[in-house]
């Protein structure tokens, strides 16, 4: 049975390009997220000494990482992508940039384009079927670095 979390997830993918429909990471033994801003700049320090900047843009950087995450959605306690549902979304979607969702509280929200700067992945744990009807079940840990476009 899937658990509803009060304020949801806090980062979410976009399915496909301009699809406006949105795919939540998991909680499940989530760690937490770090959001970093980047400053992009120039500065140079003129003849009397006095500093100059020139302001390009800021930038997000963000990463998080799970621990024992189940491959699948219909394994983790929320319903979130699973490692092998996340792993798949880098392989394919994941090779372009895409939009990411950062919820903050279920209403302030931040939307913006990123690509992947880093993403692994590391089979922890696997179980053992009992029978030959049960579906075999890994266990990931998993870290994800995005960039701002």
């Amino acid at each position: 049975m899937t658990l509803t979390l009060p304020v949801g997830s806090i980062l979410y993918f976009e399915s496909a390009p301009n699809s406006n429909t949105w795919i939540k990471l998991s909680e499940h033994n989530r760690a937490p997220v770090s959001i970093e801003t980047y400053r992009h700049e120039q500065s140079q320090r003129m003849a009397n000494g006095s500093l100059r900047k020139l302001w390009i843009a800021d930038k997000k950087n963000i990463s998080t990482s799970w621990s024992m995450l189940p491959s699948y959605a219909t394994m983790t306690v929320d319903g979130g992508y699973g490692a092998w549902e996340l792993r798949n979304f880098y392989l394919t979607t994941g090779k372009s940039a895409f939009r990411v969702k950062v919820s903050y509280n279920g209403v302030r929200e931040e939307i913006f384009n990123a690509f992947f700067t880093s993403c692994s992945f590391t089979v922890v744990k696997r179980n053992v079927k009992e029978k030959s009807t049960d579906v075999a079940q890994e266990f990931w840990d998993a870290n994800i670095s995005l960039e701002e476009v």
